[in-house]
């Protein structure tokens, strides 16, 4: 129940569509009383790891004693991203700097954004990381995927159709109180004199359509996504630039503007953070 009710509390970054989407498998199922499968779905793990070698078939698991020495782990980051697996990414990513045996992290991502809680946090952990962390996109790399990517060292796009940016946040409001009414119960909030600010924001919506405090806390959200994209991309966060109002660019303009770096294909990622690792090596040794 808890992952259901995040899906209608949380705030996204995220395609419209793609959260859209969400809701039109959901609430069927709501509407029939089949909240085990909703959970079902919300269970499964889109976040995998294994480790591989340069132009090797080989996979390993991260805990497998046998895994090669100069490792890279391939984190796949598919589809919606949910808070629970933000942080599966960062456990991965934690195993994957703890183990001497691996030499850093590919990230493999085709997302159109998600839930944001934690999302600033795993883009600190990619930007801070002692180990080469690199993005291998394809398909969309938009919202709150577009976040933590872009603190990836380098960011490899697969094909001129993939899509990248869509800098910003949205939160979709929700009354239920129709819906009560139609089942005959009549809902009223009673608030003590002493707490009159308590659920202010979905208050004044309710009672008056005024979103102004949603937009407040999403501008606030907004800001901190802006600001660590613009730092990671080496660039100036301009209000008014079209990259941080939510606009998202097929991959040849991405790469003019210096938002991915270079195409190339999954290997090409894998043999960049052997390179840089060994880099790192060789330069500690002088």
């Amino acid at each position: 129940m808890d992952k259901i009710q995040q899906i209608f509390n949380e705030k996204w970054a995220i395609e419209a569509k793609d959260y859209h989407h969400l809701l039109s498998l959901i609430l069927p199922s709501i509407n029939n009383g089949n909240l085990a499968a909703i959970e079902q779905h919300l269970s499964q793990n889109k976040v995998t790891a294994y480790a591989a070698m340069p132009y090797v078939a080989d996979r390993w698991e991260l805990e497998d004693a046998s895994l090669p020495e100069n490792s890279v782990v391939i984190l796949t980051c598919d589809g919606v991203l949910y808070s629970w697996e933000t942080f599966r990414l960062e456990q991965f990513i934690a195993k994957a700097l703890a183990n001497p045996k691996i030499a850093g992290i590919v990230l493999f991502v085709n997302g159109p954004g998600g839930m944001i809680t934690r999302v600033d946090l795993l883009e600190r952990m990619i930007r801070e990381s002692s180990k080469p962390i690199a993005a291998y996109i394809t398909g969309v790399c938009a919202s709150a995927h577009f976040w933590f990517v872009s603190a990836c060292g380098r960011k490899f796009v697969s094909s001129p159709m993939d899509e990248i940016g869509s800098c910003g946040i949205i939160y979709t409001y929700q009354s239920f109180k129709k819906y009560y009414e139609e089942l005959g119960v009549e809902l009223k909030d009673i608030y003590p004199d002493s707490a009159d600010l308590k659920n202010k924001m979905i208050r004044d919506m309710e009672e008056k359509q005024d979103d102004s405090l949603i937009k407040e806390k999403l501008s606030f959200y907004h800001n901190l996504f802006a600001q660590a994209v613009a730092r990671n991309l080496g660039i100036k966060y301009d209000r008014n630039d079209p990259l941080f109002r939510g606009q998202t660019y097929f991959a040849d303009v991405a790469l003019a503007n210096g938002y991915v770096d270079a195409y190339g294909t999954l290997e090409d990622a894998i043999v960049w953070v052997l390179s840089q690792a060994t880099l790192k090596r060789a330069n500690e040794i002088i």
